[in-house]
Parts: structure tokens; sequence; C-alpha cells
């Protein structure tokens, strides 16, 4: 060695091809736009995980990349039980912060359950800050390629551009 510095394009790398179905992880989901890049390049893919407080964001998550609505809740869930269960989820309704129980509490029992119906088809963790890596069930590393990606959240950008 010479004593001079190497480029990154200097360095020849293996190619990594993956050969396994994927099963994509989408942290800051927002709308999805990881998996609709994926969509849009014919990448087949499973939805495996998605990471999305923001209740205007799950929704259009849901509508852009679930048709099936079918999923099966438990129909004795009281309306206390549902805002418990979404005030301990931690879902915001500003995207900055989470809700507060009173908020959570105003919104319909049709509400509520949407929301929780959202979070359910799109296998949705809701607040990263309660995250573990168990909670990404990642498994069979042998049959599935797990890729995971995030959108940072973009509030700081968009507010700054907008003044």
């Amino acid at each position: 060695m010479d004593g001079s510095q190497l480029s990154l394009y200097d360095i020849e790398y293996e190619k990594f091809k993956i050969t396994k179905p994927i099963r994509l992880i989408e942290l800051f989901a927002g709308y999805g736009s990881q998996a609709l890049a994926l969509k849009y390049l014919g990448v087949p893919f499973e939805h495996w995980k998605t990471c999305e407080w923001a209740i205007k964001s799950i929704q259009a998550y849901k509508d852009i990349h679930f048709t099936n609505d079918d999923v099966e809740l438990n129909a004795n869930r009281t309306k206390e039980d549902m805002v418990e269960f979404l005030y301990q989820k931690g879902i915001s309704s500003n995207y900055n912060e989470p809700m507060p129980k009173e908020q959570i509490s105003r919104l319909s029992e049709e509400q509520l359950k949407t929301i929780i119906k959202n979070i359910a088809i799109t296998h949705n963790l809701v607040n990263i800050q309660q995250v573990k890596g168990s909670d990404l069930e990642i498994s069979d590393t042998d049959k599935y390629e797990y890729i995971l990606t995030y959108s940072f959240p973009c509030q700081d950008l968009s507010l700054r551009s907008s003044r």
C-alpha cells in the first residue's frame, strides 16, 4: 500500500442477489412509498410489518395497499376497551405526539373500530418507541429475504419549506 486513500468506488463488492421471497418491513411507513416503489418495479413482495402512528397515514396505507377489509376483530370489545387499546398503542392525530386518552375517547365507536381494523390489516406496530426487535417476527431466513426500510419523518422538511 502506497499510503493513498481508497475510494468506495475502488473497492470490489460481491454482488448481492435476492433469491428468496421478500418480506417488506416499513418503518415510518406513511402511505407506503417503498411498497409502491417495489410494486412499480414489478418486484414481488409480502407486506410483512409496518410501523406508522398517524391515523390518517394508517388509513391511506390501508386504502392504497390492501383491498380486503375482511379482518375478524373481537366484536365484544367495549368502547372503553378500544380506547385503552389505541391509547396503549400510541396513535397520533397530528403526526407529532400521541393522542391523549381523552381525545381518543371522543372518537365514535365506528372510528375506533376502523382504526383498529386498519392497524390489523396493515400489520402495523404503530409507535416506533414501543417496537422491539422481536416484534418484527423475522424468522425462516433460509426461506425469506427481509427488507427493512424507513422514511424518516418528513414534517421537519415540510414545515421549513412552507415558510
